[in-house]
């Protein structure tokens, strides 16, 4: 490692990030620090936490977590791969190497990014809770959980999770996300008493039972027959009229101009009833 390298990783070992680092809210708006770590490929090796002249000090990757302390030598150094992570408000960026780094944070690059990351949020959600949102009519509801359930259907879920799926992450952050969230508890809880739904381990996670299916086909093949006589009367109610329009001409209500014949007409539609 040169001393330039050693030089850019002490300056940013002098922001170091918390051990939980805030993401939302006003308190990550704040946040303004640097994570670095060296990786083998894609495995994750150390997070560094100090440099001195023995080599790269801090904590290494193992169980699934940066846990023990550890030191790697320089001579070690050039075959692992250096990743800077900094955590600036709202917005991460992470560079791979000292050269990746220069480029976009003494440019100023990365403020534009973060300018851009953030409007890329805020603006379809900006316009999002300018909707009002309304849950649909109750077996909508039921059709939507079997399409979200379809893959997995012994897979528990929650109100949260059949939110997300039929709004969107973005309805967290909507006006209206608690009233709506309390009428789909009312509706799950609908369809716990009806069968279709189960409560599967605690209170707040359901899992989808075969019942759900039969009701939703019954459903749909009563609102198909309901279209069906719906289309039939509305042939009916135009057929009539017609009929009722020639009647009212054969018995010299209506005069029909010279020109027209609606005599012929009359016996041509005739001929196909």
């Amino acid at each position: 490692m040169n001393k330039f390298t050693k030089w850019i990783l002490t300056r940013l070992l002098n922001k170091p990030c918390p051990v939980e680092i805030p993401r939302t809210g006003d308190s990550g708006k704040q946040v303004n620090c640097y994570s670095i770590s060296l990786y083998e490929g894609d495995a994750p090796i150390m997070l560094v936490n100090s440099i001195d002249e023995n080599g790269l000090s801090g904590n290494h990757f193992e169980g699934g977590g940066f846990r023990t302390d550890a030191v790697i030598p320089f001579s070690l150094y050039s075959g692992l791969n250096l990743r800077i992570e900094h955590y600036h408000g709202l917005v991460t960026h992470t560079y791979n190497g000292v050269l990746d780094y220069i480029l976009h944070e003494w440019t100023w690059f990365y403020k534009l990014q973060s300018i851009y990351s953030l409007a890329k949020h805020s603006v379809p959600q900006y316009f999002f809770n300018k909707k009002t949102l309304q849950l649909p009519k109750r077996m909508k509801v039921l059709e939507s959980i079997i399409a979200k359930q379809s893959e997995e259907p012994h897979k528990s879920f929650s109100s949260l999770d059949l939110m997300s799926y039929m709004y969107s992450i973005r309805w967290y952050l909507h006006p209206q996300k608690t009233e709506l969230r309390k009428k789909m508890d009312l509706y799950l809880s609908s369809f716990v008493s009806s069968g279709e739904l189960k409560n599967q381990g605690g209170s707040f996670d359901f899992i989808i039972t075969g019942k759900a299916i039969a009701t939703l086909e019954q459903y749909q093949i009563e609102t198909a027959r309901a279209k069906s006589a719906k289309s039939a009367n509305s042939w009916m109610l135009r057929l009539t009229a017609i009929l009722a329009f020639f009647a009212a001409f054969q018995s010299g209500l209506i005069k029909s101009p010279a020109w027209i014949d609606l005599g012929k007409i009359w016996e041509w539609l005739s001929s196909y009833m």
